[in-house]
């Protein structure tokens, strides 16, 4: 079988760390092209790193050609410094790279969300998330798969005390009943379920959450 090619944004981040790795083992896969604002520092012969201002997404004249496109873009709120800067990250930039990948030709679009992603919510973050969700899934590719990953344990680069925080309370929290989907969910594990997503052959748009990720 041919192998194919692999597009990649948000390859920085805790998910995009672990999925480039594990994208750029798979044979699947001949070329794993990364697009980024600075380098990975990564050294591998299947991998090209493309330098790209997402802010000039929309108006590039030629966007690179992929069989499958993984999407691990997103930040937060404190980071961002604004509702409208994170509107941006989270919402214009991931359907932005979608509209464009579909029209070079791209098949497969796979999408890190959250679990609270809801466009109904009153929550601006879960809201933003579920427009995003919501769009993407209509857009015309072959399969769509979408990973709503409860709260996220990982060492990232950045520090995040908020969130550090979170995790250690959640290590004595017991997570049973109704509770048990909201149980946090390593980084990895994410990124090794959509890469055992990414060999099966389907068609539509697909919804995986922590629980059904973690038992992959």
């Amino acid at each position: 079988m041919e192998s194919k090619t692999a597009i990649i944004a948000g390859a920085s981040g805790l998910i995009g760390k672990s999925l480039t790795q594990l994208i750029l083992q798979s044979d699947d896969y001949g070329q794993v092209i990364a697009l980024v604002r600075k380098p990975l520092g990564i050294q591998h012969d299947r991998l090209k790193e493309i330098n790209i201002d997402f802010d000039q997404l929309s108006e590039m004249e030629e966007f690179p050609k992929a069989d499958d496109i993984f999407c691990a873009l997103g930040t937060t709120m404190k980071k961002a410094g604004s509702k409208e800067a994170f509107f941006k990250v989270d919402y214009t930039y991931p359907f932005e790279l979608a509209q464009r990948a579909l029209k070079s030709g791209a098949n497969r679009f796979f999408l890190v969300s959250a679990m609270g992603a809801n466009m109904n919510s009153r929550y601006f973050y879960n809201r933003v998330k579920g427009e995003l969700e919501d769009k993407v899934s209509f857009l015309d590719y072959r399969t769509i798969y979408i990973f709503k990953p409860s709260l996220l344990r990982g060492n990232r680069s950045e520090r995040r005390p908020g969130e550090s925080f979170a995790q250690a309370i959640t290590t004595i929290i017991p997570f049973i009943g109704p509770w048990k989907k909201y149980r946090p969910i390593k980084a990895e594990k994410v990124a090794d379920a959509m890469m055992k997503v990414a060999k099966q052959e389907d068609k539509g748009c697909y919804f995986y959450q922590s629980e059904i990720m973690r038992k992959m």
